[in-house]
């Protein structure tokens, strides 16, 4: 179990802390190291506990996820810098763990939103790694990260996330991620 990513996990929470562990180390030490200097928590929701129970933000803000037709099964709240898990599968943990560092890049916003080659990325592509890729700028990044590092669940019915298939129809895209893990995140480490 590697200690830089336990520092991420909120403490008072135990439950399936060895899965998301698992699921962060995927991201390599350089990642983790980032995510924890730039303030990153995951606190993982007791069974039945809302979104709004523990995010101080969704709380003020009146935000109720829960109320949702189709609640996520994970959340990421840019205000707090913290990922909030319903679901401890690895593709939740992974994907929530992208947007994370997408706001860690952009140091308290989404580095896909203001980032001119991303969005041209995103304006040019041809195809997408998953179809939920599709769907926006912070998307299509997390869905590519989680791509980069291949965490997939065996339920889902997306085509795998793999790294061979994000260079194979995004190239560009591949390029860009490749780019953070062995330069932004390995300067880091």
């Amino acid at each position: 179990m590697s200690a830089d990513a336990a520092l991420l996990i909120d403490s008072a929470c135990r439950h399936e802390y060895s899965v998301i562990v698992r699921t962060l180390n995927r991201f390599g030490a350089g990642a983790i190291g980032f995510a924890h200097r730039n303030a990153i928590h995951i606190v993982p929701l007791e069974r039945a506990e809302r979104y709004s129970q523990r995010s101080a933000a969704l709380q003020r803000l009146g935000v109720d996820v829960d109320a949702w037709p189709a609640p996520p099964a994970g959340l990421f709240v840019v205000e707090e810098r913290t990922v909030y898990l319903r679901s401890y599968s690895p593709m939740t943990v992974a994907h929530e763990f992208g947007h994370a560092l997408d706001c860690a890049l952009g140091e308290g916003v989404y580095r896909s939103s203001n980032d001119p080659v991303l969005r041209e990325l995103f304006a040019q592509a041809r195809a997408y790694v998953t179809p939920y890729a599709a769907t926006g700028l912070d998307e299509y990044f997390a869905e590519s990260l989680r791509a980069y590092v291949e965490i997939n669940d065996t339920s889902s019915f997306w085509p795998r996330a793999t790294r061979e298939r994000l260079r194979r129809i995004d190239a560009g895209m591949h390029d860009y991620v490749e780019r953070l893990f062995n330069v932004e995140f390995r300067e880091a480490a």
